[in-house]
């Protein structure tokens, strides 16, 4: 997660006059970006729930073996984290909106987190989550503008008539010698 930076030089409204390869340079870099974010994401998401869940757990045992209850955790904090989660399958889609709802899902989670100390350790792997949602925004400009133009995401030159003549006609003489052979 350390390389969180868009590596094209160019600028959204340059992006229609960049040849294919730059703009496939331009968009492997903004898919690798998204990539890394969904991932952090759902190991995030994941990691607070597995946490909800053993601390469930122990709080049960604690309180059949000392007979008193630990300090409860609010039930909030599970339902933000399934949240973060599902969303982040949306926001996958850079759409502004869900990019802003799954970033206040990250700031709902940090004031949760402060609020007990059990689950404070929650809170700078929130504002994490928040910032590169936040750098996620602020990307939007080149998403747009290379996701408009055709042949995105792979933009590979298709191949020309004379092409696929040649290819289609090639194998049908290497056929009809492989034929000859066996008749010989």
């Amino acid at each position: 997660m350390g390389k969180f930076q868009l590596e094209v030089n160019a600028e959204p409204r340059d992006i229609p006059n960049l040849d294919d390869s730059h703009k496939r340079d331009c968009a492997d870099a903004i898919t690798g970006i998204i990539n890394r974010v969904f991932k952090y994401t759902l190991a995030f998401s994941a990691g607070v729930l597995a946490f909800f869940g053993v601390y469930s757990l122990f709080g049960v045992t604690y309180l059949m073996r000392m007979g008193t209850l630990l300090p409860q955790l609010n039930l909030v904090l599970p339902v933000a984290a399934l949240a973060v989660f599902v969303m982040e399958f949306i926001s996958g889609t850079m759409k502004k909106w869900a990019l802003s709802v799954q970033t206040a899902f990250h700031i709902i989670l940090i004031f949760i987190s402060i609020l007990q100390i059990q689950s404070v350790w929650i809170a700078p792997f929130a504002l994490y989550g928040a910032v590169i949602h936040i750098k996620l925004i602020t990307f939007l400009p080149f998403y747009n503008a290379i996701s408009e133009q055709p042949g995105f995401p792979e933009f590979t030159p298709l191949p020309t008539k004379d092409d696929i003549v040649k290819r289609e006609t090639v194998p049908e003489k290497a056929e009809e010698n492989d034929n000859s052979k066996k008749q010989d």
